[in-house]
């Protein structure tokens, strides 16, 4: 029997060894998600990895079942940190159409500040078969279930249509943002993100309000045009002072 002192000594070693171990996982998801994001998947070698880490190629295996499994998990340690900092953000925006631009609006933002990883996702993981039953998928729809709930109380609140498919929506939502990220991506324009997610967010919402409001908003607007044309021409004659 070990004494105390002996006992005690050894689960300081096996805490340590664990932290180690923990440490050494973030240091090779990093190094993969920056090796794989700059040269692709293809191109990146398990090998390579391993020599930023400064460890033999083996000790990947020991984290990880192969190189389309670290992939994931590089991208899983960077995607979801993004999706729980949009939740928690979003629980302090208050209005649906407003949470709706907001969750437009760091959408956009993330393929401004991470360009190389939203372009490995969309062409490297989301193509490919494992995609569908793979964490960054789960994730995926996690990101995007916001916008389902939002369009959802909306509607049952009666600010929208009663008759929209949330999750048509949705899809259209974001299909636009990744199209007009592609684009910036390709090198084929830039992404202002404040003008665009309003466009974007008024397009959408405008599309799904109830046909009374549409109406009463053209009201206003005709209200608004007359009174313009009343002022103005008070405004021509007071010019010359």
């Amino acid at each position: 029997m070990s004494s105390p002192a002996t006992h005690g000594s050894g689960n300081g070693n096996g805490s340590n060894r664990t932290r180690r171990g923990a440490d050494r996982r973030k240091e090779i998801l990093e190094a993969a998600r920056k090796t794989f994001s700059s040269k692709g998947f293809e191109r990146t070698s398990m090998a390579e990895i391993a020599a930023q880490v400064g460890v033999v190629e083996g000790a990947l295996y020991k984290h990880f079942g192969g190189k389309r499994e670290l992939l994931f998990e590089a991208t899983r340690a960077f995607y979801e940190p993004l999706i729980v900092a949009t939740s928690n953000e979003l629980a302090g925006v208050r209005g649906s159409r407003n949470r709706l631009r907001f969750v437009i609006f760091r959408q956009l933002s993330a393929f401004v500040s991470h360009p190389e990883m939203c372009r490995l996702i969309i062409q490297e993981i989301r193509p490919y078969d494992d995609y569908f039953g793979s964490v960054v998928r789960e994730l995926n729809k996690k990101a995007t279930s916001s916008v389902v709930s939002i369009l959802e109380e909306a509607r049952q609140s009666g600010e929208l249509r009663s008759e929209i498919r949330p999750q048509l929506v949705r899809d259209v939502i974001f299909g636009g943002i990744e199209h007009l990220a592609w684009r910036s991506l390709a090198g084929r324009g830039t992404i202002d993100v404040e003008r665009q997610a309003e466009e974007l967010t008024q397009l959408i919402w405008h599309g799904l309000l109830p046909k009374d409001n549409e109406s009463d908003l053209r009201a206003q607007i005709d209200r608004l045009e007359a009174l313009v044309d009343k002022l103005e021409p008070k405004a021509k004659k007071r010019a010359p002072r």
